[in-house]
């Protein structure tokens, strides 16, 4: 999977570099077709963007066939939601560890949609705010085991990976091979999906 950084600075951040070694760098979206064809996910950094410019460049961007991942200096709710609105598919810190940029990219490169936790915590509150009561079915929990539900359950209170493997006494490896097992045997494709899956069973 390839990433290009569209960024004003036109260089790549250390951690971004050590996240993904073999990235690409471009100062606008408009180089994108020249200078990354080949690129698929697209990390755009816009915390030098006015509300405007950005979603011009989310929507062009998205428009060309990259996965759009938008970084910001000032993470807020409103404005992670008004991203994915304009077309992101991933929504994160500038400066967010190279672990946790790597967590983003395979998310997004799988199809799926990653915000901060402590939104996807928010956007469940939401959405049981919304509609408190389901009239499907809700998710087949037995299918799990012991410790696939745990996982399953610290995700759905906003845990981050890091957050689930010190509490549960595992590794954030096992944290992430027993979350790709929740997500084929529920059928969820992200955390906010299973997220708000966690929310219709009642936990």
């Amino acid at each position: 999977m390839k990433h290009v950084f569209v960024t004003p600075a036109n260089t790549l951040r250390p951690r971004w570099r050590e996240a993904f070694p073999d990235a690409l760098v471009v100062a606008a979206v408009e180089q994108l077709a020249v200078d990354a064809p080949a690129a698929e996910v697209a990390w755009l950094e816009a915390s030098l963007l006015d509300a405007a410019a950005r979603n011009a460049a989310l929507a062009a961007a998205s428009a060309a066939g990259y996965r759009v991942v938008l970084m910001t200096a000032t993470p807020a709710e409103a404005d992670a939601f008004q991203a994915l609105n304009a077309g992101a598919v991933g929504y994160c810190h500038s400066e967010s560890a190279p672990e946790q940029l790597r967590e983003v990219g395979l998310v997004v490169a799988h199809g799926g949609l990653w915000m901060p936790p402590e939104l996807v915590q928010r956007l469940m509150a939401l959405s049981l705010r919304v509609q408190p009561q389901s009239t499907g079915p809700g998710p087949d929990l037995g299918a799990l085991t012991p410790r696939e539900r745990d996982v399953a359950l610290q995700v759905a209170l906003g845990a981050s990976n890091r957050e689930i493997a010190a509490s549960l006494a595992i590794t954030e490896r096992t944290v992430k091979a027993h979350l790709s097992a929740v997500f084929e045997k529920l059928g969820a494709r992200d955390r906010v999906q299973l997220a708000l899956m966690m929310s219709q069973g009642a936990f």
